[in-house]
């Protein structure tokens, strides 16, 4: 009944849903990033599948004592539902008291049904379920309005390397990761929504979806990376992105010289910061309407998200924007900070990934390639070296240079000899090297040289990857990143418990 009513007020967020971002909030940090590390991009399903069983558990197991005590734990949950719907700031107090007594009264009323009835509404319910989110997904889709032209089209990408198992240039948007707390992502009408920039500006402004796209637009090809990205992982990817400069947007509101920084807050209530030094400093941000030709989904921040080449995602790339407040960095503490993460921008530093061969490959004796991609925002890669078995570095052909923010391929042929063997490769930018030094995410994102071990042997057959051997290399990987993602944050607490950090 909660996911029905949610439905049919329009949004997504339901009791179980509310209840899972509150406890995301509410967890601390360090156990947030262990089960990021771990777990990935399967940590949300697991918090609503072990909400959702601890929740029929408890009903079950109060049913056991009879009627009494199954009301009081179905109004119970049911209160908690409806105090979680309260806090979120997506739903308005109505539609959070509708949504939320409403799966109430069908919790304690349901405890009179019958079985055979109870199980019949419960489909009828989950059949409304499907249809109005359906018909509302149909009503988005139907509200999407053509691209407006760029004032400077970027030109067609060139020359791929044509190397199988490298990643493309662009990331498609259903292959792009997807990081963020919100549980679930909102769901924003356009024709609803506004863009509001406030705070130290001479003149306050509240833009339409229709008038943002009447300024002037621009494309930018750029990596994006979520900062919970282990060294050669999965949670980046490059795009060409379309919209506002976000310079275009402050100088229209005329930004007060007593304003050092921007708080950037979502509709759901998430609020990330940006020190304006990034912009003197060349950062280029950009109010993303558009991801590779056409306009963003649910999943990457529609309507708009603002875009910051070379900082982490979390760090001021936030999706669902819907207001940007000029103040002091001394008045602005967003959820990052909140939550732990230091003040300062996370910058990504160069960083190149191995996509050919994979860890655990079984290759033949003869000549391979391996292949990957680079990236060094927000000055670009020059250079990316591979070497095998601690040897000496080997330079690596370069593909097509997209732009200073977006990442290159690359590639290099070697002769493989009978055995098992290790490659690492690193990039270049044109401020330095990447970094040796093995970190951890936090705070500033992982760090070292990504590296893959594979076998050649002519007497077993060719594989990409060898099964046993990749899972466990896999997990080793995860276990890994949480202990030093675990040991660095215990570093962090360890002055302000009274002891002297190692």
């Amino acid at each position: 009944m909660g996911e029905f009513a949610a439905a049919a007020n329009g949004t997504r967020t339901s009791p179980l849903r509310a209840i899972g971002r509150w406890l995301i909030d509410a967890v601390p940090t360090p156990l947030i990033e262990l089960l990021l590390a771990l777990l990935r991009r399967a940590s949300k399903p697991v918090v609503a599948v072990t909400l959702l069983v601890i929740w029929l558990g408890s009903a079950a197991l109060a049913a056991l004592g009879g009627r009494g005590p199954l009301i009081v734990t179905l109004a119970l949950f049911g209160s908690i539902g409806l105090v979680a719907l309260w806090r979120r700031d997506e739903l308005n107090r109505v539609a959070a008291c509708f949504i939320g007594l409403a799966a109430l009264g069908a919790g304690v009323g349901g405890a009179w049904l019958s079985p055979t009835v109870a199980l019949a509404t419960t489909l009828a319910l989950a059949l409304g379920v499907v249809v109005l989110r359906s018909a509302a997904s149909a009503r988005l889709r139907g509200m999407q309005r053509v691209l407006p032209v760029p004032q400077s089209p970027l030109p067609a990408a060139g020359a791929v390397i044509s190397v199988p198992g490298i990643s493309p240039l662009f990331t498609s948007s259903d292959r792009f990761f997807v990081t963020d707390v919100a549980f679930p992502a909102p769901v924003v009408a356009p024709d609803r929504w506004r863009l509001r920039v406030v705070g130290l500006v001479d003149r306050p402004l509240v833009l339409t979806h229709n008038q943002l796209h009447a300024l002037p637009s621009v494309e930018i090809d750029a990596v994006l990376m979520c900062v919970h990205n282990p060294v050669g992982g999965p949670s980046v990817g490059n795009a060409r992105w379309q919209g506002v400069r976000l310079i275009d947007v402050l100088a229209i509101a005329g930004v007060s010289r007593d304003a050092d920084h921007l708080r950037l807050t979502s509709v759901d209530g998430f609020s990330a910061g940006l020190n304006l030094k990034l912009i003197e400093e060349g950062y280029e941000p950009v109010l993303a309407y558009a991801m590779n030709g056409v306009p963003l989904t649910r999943a990457h921040g529609a309507p708009l998200r603002l875009l910051v080449p070379g900082i982490h995602g979390y760090d001021a790339n936030i999706k669902w924007l819907q207001s940007i407040e000029a103040t002091g960095s001394a008045y602005a503490i967003d959820y990052a900070e909140r939550k732990g993460w230091p003040r300062e921008p996370s910058r990504m530093g160069p960083q190149c990934r191995i996509d050919v061969p994979a860890t655990s490959a079984n290759l033949s004796i003869a000549e391979h390639v391996a292949a990957g991609v680079a990236w060094a925002p927000p000055h670009g890669v020059v250079r990316v070296e591979l070497r095998i078995d601690g040897g000496n570095w080997e330079e690596c052909t370069l593909g097509t240079a997209l732009g200073p923010h977006a990442w290159r391929q690359w590639f290099i042929r070697w002769q493989a000899t009978s055995g098992r063997h290790y490659l690492e490769a690193r990039a270049w930018g044109r401020d330095g090297v990447q970094s040796e030094t093995i970190a951890a995410p936090y705070p500033g994102g992982a760090s070292g040289y990504h590296s893959v071990e594979i076998d050649v042997n002519e007497r077993r057959p060719v594989q990409e990857r060898q099964s046993a051997w990749w899972l466990t290399d896999h997990v080793r990987g995860r276990v890994r990143t949480a202990k030093l993602g675990l040991s660095a944050w215990l570093h962090r607490e360890l002055p302000h418990v009274g002891h002297r950090p190692k």
